[in-house]
C-alpha cells in the first residue's frame, strides 16, 4: 500500500527572501526560530474478508528531530461488526494491535473505537463485494524508459463490475514478490456505469521479462476512496503541483492521522514469457 501519511512536521522558508536580506547586510545577524511540532497520533487500522482485524498505532516524530517515531502500546481497542459481534484488540508489538477470533465478512460494516488516555477515536468502514480479476495480461511498452536490448511491459487487467451497486476500486501492484511502493491505481465505476467489466492499463506501472507481477484488485467503499484520492493529490504536489501542504482526511477525525480502512479484494499473477 502506498504510504503517504507524513510523518515529519513541514515548514517552509523563502530562499530567495533569505538571501535578498544577506546581500543587502553581510554583517546583519539573523536569527530564524523554528518551532518543534508537537507529535501527532498515527493510526493505521485495517481488515479484510478472512483475516483478522489489524491496528498500528504510533507518533509522529519532529522533522529536525533524528529520533524514531514512538509507538503506543497502552490503547485500549475494540472492534465492532454490525451483526454485533465485538472484541478487544491484543497488543503484539511495535505499536501493533491484532484481533484473535473475530474476521473479515463481505456486507458487513466495522466500527474501531480505540482509547488513549480518556480520550477516545472512532472509525468505521465496510467490506464491500469483491470484485474478480476475469484476466490479467501485459502488452509490450513502447513508451519512456524502453530498450531494444531490454523491452518493458505493461499490465493489462480486466475487472468485474457490479453496474447496480456504486463500486470503488484500488489495485497494487507486486513485483517479485515485492509491493511497488507509492503505486496503485484507484477506479470508480462512475467512469464505466453500464459496463460489466472494466478494463484498463497502469501506465506508470511497467516491468521487464522474467519478471513476476501479481496484482490485488480491491473492492473498497467510498470513504476509502476518497481518502485515496487525497493522497493522490499529495503526489502529484511532490511532482510539481500545488504547494499548499495538507494531510489527507482520516475518519478518526481532524486530530489524527491515518485511516482504518474495511476492504476485499482478489488477485492474480503472470509472468513474461517468451512470445
Amino acid at each position: 500500500m502506498k504510504r503517504y501519511i507524513f510523518h515529519k512536521a513541514m515548514f517552509f522558508l523563502s530562499l530567495s527572501s533569505l538571501l535578498g536580506g544577506l546581500l543587502q547586510s553581510c554583517e546583519e545577524v539573523i536569527d530564524i526560530d523554528l518551532n518543534d511540532a508537537a507529535p501527532k497520533l498515527v493510526i493505521d487500522g485495517q481488515i479484510v474478508i478472512g483475516e483478522p482485524a489489524t491496528v498500528r498505532i504510533s507518533y509522529t516524530s519532529d522533522y529536525f528531530s533524528d529520533d524514531e517515531a514512538a509507538y503506543e502500546e497502552n490503547a485500549s481497542i475494540t472492534i465492532t461488526d454490525s451483526e454485533n459481534n465485538s472484541e478487544n484488540l491484543s497488543y503484539i508489538e511495535n505499536g501493533i494491535y491484532t484481533s484473535a477470533l473475530l474476521r473479515g465478512k463481505p456486507g458487513l460494516e466495522y466500527s474501531l473505537s480505540i482509547t488513549i488516555d480518556d480520550k477516545t477515536h472512532k472509525g468505521k468502514s465496510k467490506i464491500l463485494t469483491p470484485t474478480q480479476i476475469v484476466k490479467l495480461g501485459y502488452t509490450e511498452f513502447d513508451g519512456f524508459g524502453g530498450s531494444q536490448d531490454e523491452p518493458e511491459y505493461n499490465i493489462v487487467i480486466t475487472l468485474t463490475n457490479n453496474t447496480e451497486e456504486d463500486n470503488y476500486y484500488m489495485v497494487k501492484y507486486f513485483i517479485n514478490g515485492s509491493e511497488k511502493e507509492d503505486t496503485y491505481s484507484l477506479w470508480s465505476n462512475e467512469y464505466f456505469p453500464n459496463e460489466e467489466t472494466i478494463e484498463f492499463t497502469p501506465l506508470r506501472f511497467s516491468f521487464t521479462k522474467d519478471d513476476v507481477v501479481t496484482v490485488k484488485a480491491y473492492s473498497i467503499d467510498e470513504g476509502t476512496y476518497d481518502y485515496y484520492s487525497e493522497l493522490d493529490e499529495i503526489i502529484d504536489q511532490q511532482g510539481g503541483g500545488s504547494s499548499t501542504p495538507f494531510n489527507p482526511g482520516s475518519n478518526f477525525g481532524k486530530d489524527v492521522l491515518g485511516y482504518f480502512r474495511a476492504w476485499s479484494y482478489d488477485q492474480q499473477t503472470v509472468q513474461v514469457e517468451d512470445e
